[in-house]
C-alpha cells in the first residue's frame, strides 16, 4: 500500500511537471500607449443597483461610488462616462425632467428631479470622481423617452428638449457630453414632446433620418465648446446599420463641427473563425478623415468568458480586451470605453481583465 501511494504521488508530481510545461505563454505585444490615452468606462443605469447606488443615503452612495472607482483605478481608467439621462429623466435634481427610477424607487413622472431627490446624485458622483482626478463625461440617450418609445428627430421640440437637458448639466464640473446610440432606433413608437400617448411610425430614407439627427448633433457640438466641453457620440459597431438608422459617422468622422471624438462599439473579437474586432476597427479607422475629431473603441467587457452566438473568441482565450487595445493603439486610435462598470468585479472577466492591467501597467 505504501508503495502503492509512492507511486501515485510521483505519478501526479510528473503530471504536474508535464502540465506546467505545456502552458501557453501569452502572445507577445508590443504597442505603447499615448500620454493621452482615453481609458473609461460606461457606468450605465443597468449598472447602478449592482454598484449600491439605488435608494441610498448620501453617505453610503458616496462610499459605493468611491469603492467602485478604487476598482476602476486599478486598471488605470481616466474617465466615467455616466448615464445621466436614461428615458428623458435626469440624475441631477432638475426642476424640468423627472427622476431617474433606476436611482431611486420615489421616482416619478409626476414628480420633478429637485423634488425627489434629498441629494444631488451627479453632483455627488462627480466630488467623489475627483478625489480619483477621474473626469465624469455625462451620458445621454437623447430620444428615448420609454423602452419601446421615442421622440422624434425630425421634430424642433424633440432637439430643444435634448438640448434643454444639455443646458441644465453644464451647470455641473462635468468634461463633456456624450450620446449613445439610439436615434432613429425602431420604425415605430415616435411621439411628440406635447402628446406623448399618440404613437406613429417613420417611414422615411436613411438620408433623411441623417440629416434630421445631423441638425442636433451639429447644434449640440456649438452648445459643448461654447462652455468648453467636448462632445462625442458612440454608435454601433456596424457602419451600415449606422447610416441606415441616423448615425451618420461618415460625416462625424470626415467633417469637423459635428463631435470632438467618435467611439464605435466594437463588440466582437479575432476569433479562430474570424477577425470582426480588426476588421471594424480597420473600417472605423479609414472613415476618419477630420484630423481633429479623436476616435475611442467601445470594448465589450461584459461579453468576457461569455459564449457569444457567432463570436467564440470570448470563450476561446481570455486575453481579447489585451489584445484589443493592443491593436487600436497600433492603428493610432486615441483610447477606448469599456461597457459597462458592474463587470469590474464579474468572476468570468477577472482573467480578461489581469491581462488587460498586465499590458496597461508596461
Amino acid at each position: 500500500m505504501k508503495k502503492t501511494k509512492q507511486l501515485i504521488a510521483l505519478f501526479m508530481a510528473a503530471l504536474f511537471i508535464f502540465s506546467s510545461a505545456i502552458v501557453t505563454p501569452l502572445p507577445e505585444v508590443k504597442a505603447s500607449a499615448p500620454s493621452d490615452e482615453m481609458r473609461g468606462i460606461w457606468v450605465s443605469m443597468m449598472d447602478f443597483g449592482p454598484l449600491g447606488l439605488k435608494d441610498r443615503t448620501k453617505k453610503v452612495y458616496r462610499q459605493n461610488v468611491k469603492k467602485f472607482l478604487k476598482n476602476a483605478k486599478k486598471y488605470k481608467t481616466n474617465a466615467i462616462f455616466l448615464h445621466v439621462r436614461a428615458h428623458d429623466d435626469a440624475l441631477w435634481k432638475s426642476n424640468t425632467f423627472p427622476a431617474m427610477k433606476e436611482i431611486t424607487a420615489k421616482a416619478t413622472s409626476a414628480k420633478k428631479a429637485s423634488k425627489v431627490y434629498s441629494y444631488d446624485p451627479l453632483e455627488e458622483f462627480i466630488d467623489c470622481a475627483d478625489d480619483y482626478n477621474m473626469e465624469v463625461h455625462a451620458y445621454l440617450n437623447p430620444y428615448r423617452i420609454e423602452d419601446s418609445k421615442y421622440l422624434d428627430p425630425a421634430l424642433a421640440s424633440s432637439r430643444s428638449r435634448v438640448k434643454k437637458a444639455v443646458k441644465e448639466l453644464m451647470d455641473y464640473d462635468i468634461a463633456g457630453i456624450h450620446f449613445d446610440d439610439y436615434f432613429y432606433h425602431s420604425t415605430g413608437g415616435y411621439v411628440n414632446t406635447t402628446k406623448r400617448n399618440k404613437v406613429y411610425s417613420v417611414n422615411i430614407s436613411a438620408e433623411a433620418k441623417r440629416a434630421n439627427v445631423n441638425k442636433l448633433v451639429k447644434s449640440v457640438y456649438n452648445q459643448a465648446h461654447n462652455e468648453d466641453l467636448v462632445f462625442g457620440i458612440s454608435p454601433q459597431g456596424n457602419y451600415s446599420n449606422d447610416m441606415n438608422s441616423g448615425a451618420d459617422v461618415q460625416k462625424w468622422l470626415s467633417t469637423e463641427g459635428y463631435v470632438d471624438y467618435v467611439a464605435p462599439q466594437i463588440y466582437w473579437t479575432n476569433s479562430s473563425k474570424s477577425n470582426l474586432y480588426s476588421e471594424r476597427l480597420a473600417q472605423f479607422m479609414d472613415l476618419k478623415k477630420a484630423s481633429s475629431v479623436d476616435m475611442y473603441i467601445g470594448l465589450a467587457l461584459y461579453r468576457s468568458g461569455s459564449n457569444v452566438a457567432g463570436d467564440s473568441g470570448w470563450i476561446e482565450k481570455n486575453y481579447n480586451l489585451r489584445d484589443q487595445v493592443a491593436m487600436l493603439r497600433s492603428a493610432n486610435a486615441d483610447g477606448y470605453i469599456m461597457f459597462s462598470a458592474r463587470f469590474l468585479t464579474s468572476s468570468a472577466a477577472r482573467n480578461e481583465l489581469n491581462n488587460l492591467k498586465n499590458l496597461l501597467n508596461e
